[in-house]
């Protein structure tokens, strides 16, 4: 089966963020490399990135700017192009792996598509994660287990990190790249190990193994998931949770985590579930003692008006942190409106996202000149509102109090930015100072400071160049 492994960096873990490198490599049915598709993207005008992503990836800002020649449009229509051309060659299902890729790496591309005005949902491809063939084989192979804990020895918590498990098994030397193309080449690396010594093909592995069980729901039966346990202080190198079916339907489900509900009978207690998305680790057999089983049934009875089509709730966060409240209708639209160039086209839908998303295009792609007082005035107000912190990054608040609910402030990035540059003066890290020396460039020469830098950092004086 041919599969096409990828990765990306980004300027920050948040997908109002932008990608920097990627690489999208397709490989045959013995995991060879076959087809190639890598690159840098330009960093567009609203992007200021974060330093700790900065030190992540390793990425010199300014020398990355001499070097990327595509905009992140140009590249948005690059991979596309790469992935439709994979998917036509293959003459059927194609793996589309990564690591850790269904948390990360998945929705931030998604979201750029969009946002370039790219149908994400490219057909013919088959989505998994190879983060849930780790977490398969830590579960079930010895050899793999004792090797992981091996390489955790002293830790107190089990990573399985692309780094740990990687040195674990001798695949990689040294500290991870995060460099795309080395990454995806270590992720090949991993998936043939795992295929070769474990059994498990991530190519063809269904992580989420619910789906048989998904005539049960509601019917108050109680089976068994087995996750790592990550503390390693405990005895049992696996976890075993209780869990019950609410609601199911081809695409998803709801399961109560019978163990959480024990504690607080609270919504939190309950998880959505999607296969190729999530993992759901479990022989399929169902278990429990009395008390367990009444549990599920008061469980039940207390969600019983909950279901898949009002599990969630509409959010209120910033549009390219929730990109999906773009209905269909609504994109395509907006897809209309960036083709063919015409604002008036976004009249076709109430939605207002698309209207945003419209505006922002404008602002990161086209050839502002900011000496026009509207258009400075646009970016003004994009400046303040995200670099002001007021861009809400989740979904829905919970608790008021938790100061990741908003982007940060220029100010705290520049704060941030400080105090990484006195640990690495402190420890000699000279390496990471060349790389926060650019960023600082970087920030200052930035339209954003232009525009917004006295309202946003009093008193920072602007680069000239």
């Amino acid at each position: 089966m041919y599969a096409v492994f990828y990765d990306l960096e980004t300027t920050t873990k948040n997908t109002v963020g932008q990608i920097l490198n990627y690489s999208f490599i397709m490989v045959d049915d013995e995991m060879s490399p076959i087809a190639e598709l890598s690159g840098l993207v330009k960093i567009n005008r609203l992007q200021l990135p974060d330093p700790g992503a900065i030190l992540a990836n390793r990425t010199d800002v300014v020398e990355h700017q001499q070097r990327a020649l595509d905009s992140e449009p140009v590249a948005m229509r690059k991979i596309e192009q790469f992935l439709a051309t994979c998917i036509h060659n293959a003459k059927g299902a194609v793996a589309f792996v990564g690591y850790n890729s269904s948390r990360f790496d998945l929705n931030y591309l998604r979201t750029s598509f969009i946002r370039n005005g790219i149908n994400p949902y490219l057909k013919g491809l088959s989505y998994r994660d190879l983060l849930h063939v780790a977490q398969k084989a830590y579960i079930t192979n010895r050899e793999f287990r004792e090797l992981v804990r091996k390489q955790c020895s002293g830790e107190k918590r089990l990573s399985l990190s692309l780094q740990t498990v990687s040195h674990a098994l001798n695949l990689l030397e040294g500290v991870q790249a995060h460099e795309s193309r080395e990454d995806v080449l270590l992720t090949i690396r991993l998936a043939r190990w795992l295929k070769e010594h474990c059994s498990l093909d991530v190519r063809t592995y269904e992580a989420y193994e619910g789906g048989p069980l998904h005539s049960t729901a509601r019917s108050g039966s109680v089976y068994e998931i087995e996750e790592p346990e990550y503390d390693l202080d405990e005895t049992a190198a696996v976890r075993r949770v209780p869990m019950c079916l609410l609601d199911e339907n081809k695409k998803s489900s709801l399961w109560i985590n019978l163990d959480r509900y024990a504690e607080n009978q609270a919504p939190t207690c309950i998880s959505w579930r999607q296969p190729m998305k999530h993992s759901f680790f479990t022989s399929g057999r169902a278990i429990g003692s009395p008390e367990t089983q009444q549990l599920a049934r008061k469980a039940l009875g207390q969600f019983k008006n909950t279901t898949l089509s009002n599990f969630f709730e509409r959010g209120d966060g910033d549009i390219e942190q929730d990109i999906y409240r773009l209905d269909f209708d609504a994109q395509d639209v907006y897809y209309r409106a960036l083709k063919e160039g015409r604002k008036e086209i976004l009249a076709e839908t109430k939605n207002p996202d698309a209207r945003k998303l419209w505006v922002r295009y404008q602002l990161a792609n086209s050839d502002l000149d900011l000496s026009d007082a509207r258009s400075a005035e646009l970016l003004r107000q994009y400046a303040l509102y995200r670099y002001g912190g007021k861009l809400q990054l989740v979904k829905n608040i919970r608790d008021p109090k938790d100061p990741d609910n908003f982007h940060p402030k220029l100010s705290e990035m520049i704060g941030e930015l400080n105090r990484l540059r006195e640990v690495a003066t402190g420890e000699g890290g000279s390496e990471d100072l060349k790389l926060l020396d650019s960023l600082e460039k970087f920030y200052r020469a930035s339209d954003i400071l232009r525009v917004a830098g006295p309202e946003l950092v009093p008193g920072l004086r602007q680069s000239a160049a």
